[in-house]
């Protein structure tokens, strides 16, 4: 089954604990909120607010894209402690460290790519991401 066929299956419970899990997530990595924004697709005029509520528990927008890119940012921060399973503070320093593969930051090639790009910086971490 695909990962797309797997989203429009949530529903309002799991779309709640998704938005809580994701948001624990961003706040580990010590994202600021435009940036958290922007990860997750939402519209740039997107209140600060509505992350603290999705912290909080409020169920994310049922729209696949946005899923998906939860979905990712969880498996990045997964294969992050994978890789790095002695330091919890690293996963955030790595994504905001130059990475000679990316040519810049991981941070900012997810930015600038979006879901793109956190598939490619979760198929970098996660070598099994590729047996797909």
């Amino acid at each position: 089954m695909q990962e797309n066929q797997l989203l429009s299956h949530y529903n309002q419970q799991d779309r709640e604990q998704l938005a809580t899990l994701v948001m624990a997530v961003l706040d580990d990595w010590n994202i600021q909120e435009e940036y958290q924004i922007s990860l997750l697709g939402l519209p740039e005029d997107t209140a600060v607010r509505e992350l603290t509520k999705f912290s909080r528990g409020k169920a994310l927008p049922d729209d696949d894209a946005l899923l998906q890119r939860a979905v990712h940012l969880i498996g990045i921060h997964q294969a992050l402690h994978v890789v790095f399973p002695l330091n919890p503070k690293m996963p955030g320093f790595w994504l905001t460290t130059r990475n000679r593969y990316f040519r810049g930051q991981p941070l900012t090639v997810m930015l600038e790519e979006g879901l793109a790009g956190m598939d490619r910086v979760w198929r970098h971490l996660d070598c099994t991401r590729n047996w797909e």
